[in-house]
């Protein structure tokens, strides 16, 4: 790994390399033993156009190494000292975990400034994540935590301008999770002065940063539009690399160019769409090696890219500073919401809108007689129907936009009353706050806006189902999907949200007939109407074999999950973080078949790409630890399940609420487990934890707070405590399972 740090360090595919061998001396007076305040350099690691950075460490009072930038000798003007003061003021507003910290100042015996930073031992992230074969999910998930970074930078008021792979390091944290430090904010701006009062900028005509990732309006020096969103712009630019293995533009034919013409370039050539520049790639090789860092096929890969993945990087780098992302915190929830499967703010550039853009771009030309705009709108094929087109969707977008605007306000407004600032209290709850939001809207709450309702609803009903309150799930998903069916028809698409959460509840409920019924229902009509890579078809499956599980149909549905795995597979490629839920969901099937050996095998699949994509303490991640810890009990592996099922319990006691029935089923499989082991009060007080969560959440029928109560039983007739056992027996129904079963 190259050791890489803040500070300065030019790109590494258009420079040769600055990292230098330790006993080599720097080329500009300081030397390798020298001392630099309470720092003694040891090895220079990089240099920019007026610093340089060293690897130093610090004795006293404790030992630490750091990276110390400081002016060369002779580079001392006005100018630069400007430049690297603000650099260094930049740095010391920002308090990030993903952004390099200033640790130290002061001046060399020589009066030349210096500063000192935390010491990044990482890679440029493109550099990270191809040499580590991340997927693309990998990618996007690294990449919402340099957004994360870069917003925070932001709101202190900081443009970076010069965002490029080797401004943004990678490394492994102690987690192994992948993670990233922004650095060298060298270029970076003060959007307000007071930021710091030395701020120096760059005469006018010099252009600031690196041509491939600049947005047009930083590649023109007399403009005055260079704001936040000229960062964005960069980081569409980074994604797009991180998708694609290349910039839009080719660098060296970029370079080329005299600096008018690159200018020229950037602000009127509109970047490929991420698949088409992938394809077009001619060196074979240089395709292969993209394709395989990915972790994929090419056929996968170019899946994946196409549609709504790539457009998202295209929003952010559009020409105008307006239609792109509006924030670094707008972009990155786009990205979540491609890998949650909602839909995108992004969309592909409409007729209308690259109409206006030619005529803006041409706008003399076009200007110059009528009949020239006449023949410039045949040649562009844009004939009246398409106008009518046009108009209809931006009111569309008109409407969505209003319909938004009322969800975000009925939302603030229905949540007030956990804000104590406005007269709420700390301790309201998820579901008060959501009875409180289905009161409204019974009310009459967005009764003009009968979409924005439905969308409401379904937002609600999700909320409920994912803490267990199940009927009001049911009950206001059902109510959204008759508004749907009113408004769209029996068949529409946009039905098949309610349709889904539907499923999913009376599965948790135990319904397994209705929740077939509403989840095949789903699956036919977007198999009917979306794509066949849409990644919402998958989810229908997942939901249709739950709903199958139910009814005990093993059969149906280890075929309809081998299908799943089949099609993800031919799609994204074997190793993509998507596949994880159905082998899971797969591996549950074999366990109950009897088939543990094999299920073993799935489970720790699973779990691993749960916890490099999710991470070691989601839920999703606890769920795949409880399900890999049963197999391994009925293997007879009972000290690695015990632990399995601590860490799942801790997880979920983290993530859930105390009265959660998550944290229920983690209580029950370490019952169970326990009892197996004859430590029968240890045992005895998980089960009776997990049976008043469920009794008080899901109520005494529900098939698993039966299913606990037998376990309770039948761990005080192991106790020889048969008067107790007969007391709780007495609360069975007839036909209540048998015990020891464990839960997912």
């Amino acid at each position: 790994m190259t050791d890489t740090i803040p500070g300065g360090t030019p790109d590494p595919r258009t420079q040769a390399s600055t990292v230098l061998d330790g006993s080599r001396p720097a080329r500009h007076g300081d030397q390798v033993g020298d001392t630099i305040g309470a720092y003694r350099l040891i090895s220079v690691l990089g240099e920019g156009g007026f610093g340089t950075v060293w690897l130093a460490e610090r004795r006293e009072p404790f030992v630490q190494r750091v990276a110390l930038k400081v002016i060369k000798p002779g580079m001392d003007s006005r100018s630069v000292l400007g430049r690297f003061e603000q650099e260094r003021q930049a740095l010391a507003v920002m308090n990030h975990p993903n952004i390099a910290r200033v640790l130290d100042g002061g001046m060399t015996p020589a009066g030349r400034p210096f500063f000192v930073m935390e010491y990044v031992k990482g890679q440029p992230v493109t550099a990270f994540c191809d040499a580590r074969r991340l997927s693309i999910r990998q990618r996007l998930e690294l990449f919402m935590k340099i957004c994360e970074a870069i917003q925070h930078a932001h709101l202190k008021g900081i443009i970076h301008r010069d965002l490029k792979p080797s401004n943004i390091l990678a490394f492994d944290a102690e987690s192994q999770v992948p993670n990233v430090k922004v650095i060298d904010f060298g270029v970076a701006k003060a959007m307000q002065p007071s930021t710091t009062a030395h701020t120096v900028f760059t005469e006018t005509g010099q252009m600031i940063g690196t041509p491939e990732y600049m947005s047009p309006e930083q590649a023109d020096p007399t403009s005055a539009e260079i704001d936040t969103r000229s960062d964005i712009y960069s980081l569409g630019v980074l994604l797009y690399e991180l998708l694609t293995g290349v910039t839009p533009f080719d660098a060296r034919e970029l370079r080329s160019r005299a600096y008018r013409e690159v200018q020229r370039y950037i602000a009127e050539t509109d970047p490929p769409a991420p698949s088409t520049r992938l394809s077009t790639i001619g060196d074979a090789d240089l395709r292969s090696r993209i394709v395989q860092a990915r972790g994929q096929t090419a056929e996968g890969l170019m899946h994946s890219l196409r549609r709504e993945l790539e457009w998202i990087p295209l929003m952010a780098m559009r020409k105008e500073p307006q239609n792109r992302y509006q924030s670094a915190t707008d972009l990155a929830r786009d990205v979540r919401n491609y890998l949650d499967g909602r839909a995108l703010v992004a969309a592909p550039e409409s007729a209308a809108y690259r109409v206006r853009k030619f005529v803006r771009r041409h706008r003399v030309q076009v200007g110059a007689s009528a009949a020239i705009t006449v023949a410039l709108l045949a040649g562009l094929g844009v004939s009246l129907w398409q106008w009518r087109e046009a108009v209809a969707a931006r009111r569309l977008a008109e409407s969505r936009a209003r319909e938004a605007e009322s969800v975000t306000r009925f939302v603030t407004e229905s949540l007030v009353s956990s804000d104590p600032l406005q007269g709420g209290t700390r301790d309201f709850t998820v579901r008060q706050a959501m009875r409180k939001a289905i009161q409204q809207l019974e009310q009459g709450g967005l009764a003009d806006q009968p979409m924005a309702q439905a969308t409401i609803q379904i937002a609600i009903a999700d909320i409920l189902y994912g803490n267990s309150d199940l009927d009001e799930a049911i009950a206001v998903a059902q109510r959204a999907l008759q508004t749907l069916e009113r408004l769209h028809g029996p068949d529409a698409v946009e039905i098949t949200p309610a349709l889904s959460t539907l499923g999913r509840a009376c599965v948790e409920k135990g319904l397994g007939v209705e929740a077939e019924s509403f989840s095949r229902r789903a699956l036919d009509i977007r198999r009917k109407r979306l794509p066949p890579d849409d990644p919402s078809i998958t989810r229908s499956m997942a939901n249709l074999a739950a709903s199958l599980k139910v009814q005990g149909r093993l059969t149906d549905v280890e075929a309809l999950l081998r299908e799943m795995i089949d099609t993800r597979t031919r799609l994204v490629g074997s190793d993509d973080p998507s596949l994880a839920g159905p082998i899971n969901n797969l591996a549950i099937v074999l366990r109950e078949q009897g088939k543990f050996a094999d299920a073993e095998v799935l489970y720790r699949r699973a779990l691993g790409s749960r916890e490099r994509t999710l991470g070691p303490e989601h839920p999703k991640t606890a769920e795949s630890l409880n399900n890999l810890a049963n197999v391994l009990h009925k293997l007879g592996k009972d000290q690695e399940s015990e632990a399995l099922h601590r860490r799942a319990l801790a997880i979920r006691k983290k993530a859930f609420e105390p009265d959660h029935p998550r944290i229920a089923d983690s209580l029950v499989n370490v019952g169970v487990l326990l009892d197996a082991q004859g430590r029968f009060p240890e045992a005895e007080a998980a089960l009776r934890g997990a049976l008043s969560i469920y009794e008080s959440r899901l109520g005494p029928q529900h098939p698993d707070s039966v299913e606990t109560l037998r376990n309770l039983v039948a761990n005080l007739r192991h106790q020889k405590r048969d008067a107790e056992a007969v007391e709780l027996e007495a609360r069975l129904p007839p036909t209540a399972p048998a015990p020891a079963a464990s839960k997912p």
